[in-house]
Parts: C-alpha cells; structure tokens; sequence
C-alpha cells in the first residue's frame, strides 16, 4: 500500500511540475517577448502544424495494484502558434478486444473523437485560443493525458 501512495504521489508531482513549468515558459513568453509588444506591426503567418498521436503505455505497471491505467499518450504536449491549423493524426494501436480511447479537449475547443481498436482519424482546428489546454483519454484519466500549448 505505502509503495502504491509513493508511485501516486510521484505521478501527481512530476504532473504539477510539468503543468507549471509550461505555464512559466508561456508566460515568460508573452509577457516578455518583444515581438508580441502591441506597438509591433508585424504578424506570425499561421501555418499548419501536423502531429502523430497513439496510444501508448506504460511499461511494468499493475494497474489492479495502483487502480489507475497503465495507458499514456505517445506525446505529452503539443506547441502550436495562434492561428495555426492544427493537424492531429490520431490512432488507436489497441489489438482487436482491446480498449476504446478518446482525443479530448474541453473549453474552448469542444473537441471529443472516441476511436476504437484499431481505428484512426485525423482531427483538425485552428488554434484560436492562447493557453495551455489539457486533452485527454475519457477512458484512462488521468493517465492519459496532455497539454496543447498555444502560443501567441
């Protein structure tokens, strides 16, 4: 049981450190770059953005003895720029009578593709939002997570 709290704690640390160290770069990065100054003229052209997401896990784990999922994403985070199309090509690599696992992301984006074994879609928006937002697998949270970063 003591080793289970451990492996939990461990998790949700290295989470918040994860969570906060991208909030510290977005935020260094808007309020001290001197391209995003409201006295520059110039803009980023937006340009599209293309990512290979999967699903992976983790290896060794028991996840009767830690009651969580073993499942995480291939990628962590995703960086993007204001305005750009974002091009997600998501697949679920589970065999046959494996799990179903989902590419989510609440407000603003209202983006919930569920994909069964072996299936795949392609997900594409614009990145119209500045932020830091959390996509995530419906199924296996909070494992199963990332964060979109969008930068202005």
């Amino acid at each position: 049981m003591n080793r289970s709290i451990t492996v939990i704690t461990a998790i949700s640390i290295v989470s918040i450190a994860i969570s906060f160290t991208t909030f510290i770069i977005v935020y260094n990065y808007t309020s001290s770059s001197p391209a995003l100054s409201s006295s520059n003229t110039q803009s980023a052209t937006a340009t599209k953005r293309e990512f290979w997401l999967f699903d992976s896990d983790i290896p060794h784990f028991n996840e009767t003895k830690m009651d969580m999922p073993h499942d995480v994403y291939s990628m962590p985070s995703m960086t993007v720029n204001k305005g750009d199309t974002v091009v997600i090509h998501f697949f679920n690599i589970e065999e046959p009578g494996g799990d179903n696992h989902s590419f989510t992301i609440y407000q603003p984006y209202n983006i919930n593709v569920v994909l069964h074994p072996g299936q795949n879609k392609t997900i594409t928006f614009t990145a119209d939002h500045v932020g830091v937002f959390t996509y995530l697998c419906i199924f296996h949270y909070p494992t199963m997570r990332g964060q979109l970063v969008v930068m202005p």
